[in-house]
């Protein structure tokens, strides 16, 4: 194993990784401030992003610094389901069976946003896979929300294809509630040089491991997608092992990335 042969305590490029350990660079800074002010003072936000990106990790934090007196959130990933199924969804992460109907449902939920204790937050992850009909109902949900105190909010997070989604013009009312919006985009050359070093610190290894023209290659390779960064720099350190050395350069890097080229 890479561990026992690097000198590693753990895995520098995880797919999963706490909170304490996420990369931290300006895009979380600047999308943490979006969410911040949605959750004091706006309604609905988006957050879109190739796959990949760091959404996941953007959430997490969020989620985490969360003050529970101050607001719920409710997470949903399972965006693909029919509208019906998705609301129910919502009803049951509340701790709440569903009722009949999707009337009574839609009262059901703003009941529970009126008896929170703070701001209850609905996020739906993955939300470019939502359909036409269960973001009218999203809409619809939060329209019905304007005399409720505390306030329902929505959080949409997902992929590119939202963003076209959204501009057809069924969805112009959706889309000029929302009050905060942030596209989260790749890592410049210097950001991935740096996640590269961070990951590696994180994990008790030395950031001499990989050549810096490797570490411009990595990006360049991953598009600046730390996902893909992660991927690249995992096929490495398995190749540095199998050729038991200690030093990722230039050959070893070819070697490696030649790998992720499909047929």
């Amino acid at each position: 194993m890479y561990l026992e042969h690097l000198q590693l305590k753990s895995q520098p490029f995880a797919e999963h990784a706490t909170v304490a350990a996420l990369w931290q660079d300006q895009r979380m800074d600047e999308g943490l401030a979006r969410l911040e002010y949605l959750v004091q003072s706006g309604q609905l936000g988006l957050i879109t992003g190739p796959s990949g990106v760091g959404k996941s990790a953007l959430l997490k934090r969020f989620l985490h610094a969360l003050l529970p007196q101050q607001c719920q959130a409710i997470y949903c990933h399972l965006s693909h389901l029919p509208p019906a199924g998705l609301l129910k969804l919502v009803v049951t992460q509340l701790g709440e069976t569903p009722r009949r109907g999707k009337e009574r449902i839609y009262e059901q939920i703003l009941e529970r946003a009126s008896r929170a204790e703070g701001t209850l937050l609905l996020v739906f992850d993955e939300a470019h896979l939502l359909d036409g009909d269960a973001l009218t109902d999203l809409r619809l949900l939060i329209s019905s929300a304007l005399d409720v105190r505390p306030p329902l909010k929505l959080l949409l997070v997902g992929q590119e294809p939202l963003r076209a989604v959204l501009r057809r013009a069924q969805h112009a009312d959706l889309v000029n509630r929302i009050s905060v919006r942030y596209q989260l985009r790749p890592l410049t050359r210097e950001q991935s040089c740096r996640y590269i070093d961070f990951q590696l610190s994180q994990a008790g290894g030395d950031s001499k491991l990989f050549d810096d023209s490797v570490k411009a290659a990595i990006h360049d390779f991953a598009n600046g997608v730390p996902r893909q960064i992660n991927n690249l720099a995992t096929a490495c350190l398995l190749q540095a092992t199998a050729r038991k050395v200690r030093r990722i350069d230039d050959d070893l890097f070819q070697q490696a990335a030649s790998e992720f080229q499909l047929p």
